[in-house]
């Protein structure tokens, strides 16, 4: 299960919904303009009206459809400019995070370090190591940033941002090596626990350094496997 859905969604039925739309629109087995009815929904997965809301109110919040009113939405979807607008405004936000947290005079790292050993649990197993489980940590990791620097509205804001790419990997199946992944974060948590004077641009050079041309291979992959 996605992080951000586990926090955002609590009914399994309405997150059932949730992952099969989002997946279907991703990857366009949903197109651009189709149109979605609440009730027409509701008998494709036998769940209650009241669950296919929650899931359509939180891929409208991703941007991947809109609410048309009287039980409808129609689909929107993605293009490589969505997910390079959504990459810019993950980049304003983290930066502000981390500024945040450097302004701080007292901040408990503990969830970060815990993060990160659990990372270094994984990494040291060598070949062996999962680099999925590795994605989810890393992502763990900015979610943790976030928490500790306090701020709900940039937290908000993050989430619609990320939680989609991350999705869009996750769906695409191709992740980055453990190893890179450990690294890359290793060095980001250090610069935050020891308030490095550089930090915002390291925040920078950790997103920018490929990171997202990682997420629009992983898009265009997805659509031509549909395809």
């Amino acid at each position: 299960m996605p992080l951000l859905d586990s926090i955002l969604v609590h009914s399994p039925t309405s997150l059932d919904v949730l992952v099969s739309l989002r997946k279907d629109i991703l990857t366009g087995k949903l197109k651009t303009g189709i149109h979605l009815k609440k009730m027409d929904l509701a008998t494709q997965f036998d769940v209650s009206r009241g669950s296919v809301s929650q899931a359509l109110y939180k891929l409208e919040m991703e941007g991947l459809i809109e609410s048309e009113g009287k039980g409808r939405a129609r689909v929107l979807g993605i293009t490589e400019k969505d997910v390079i607008d959504m990459f810019d405004i993950r980049l304003i936000l983290e930066k502000k995070a981390v500024e945040i947290l450097a302004a701080k005079e007292y901040v408990d790292y503990t969830p970060l370090i815990q993060v990160m050993n659990l990372m270094k649990k994984e990494n040291d197993k060598g070949a062996g190591a999962d680099s999925v489980l590795m994605a989810q940590l890393g992502f763990h990791v900015h979610v943790t940033m976030f928490q500790m620097a306090g701020n709900r509205a940039i937290f908000q804001a993050w989430k619609g941002a990320s939680g989609l790419m991350q999705e869009i990997v996750n769906i695409n199946g191709a992740h980055v090596p453990a190893e890179e992944t450990y690294r890359k974060h290793r060095i980001l948590c250090d610069c935050i626990i020891q308030k490095w004077p550089n930090s915002v641009q390291v925040i920078e050079e950790h997103l920018m350094a490929g990171s997202r041309n990682v997420y629009l291979e992983a898009l265009n992959n997805i659509k031509h496997k549909e395809g």
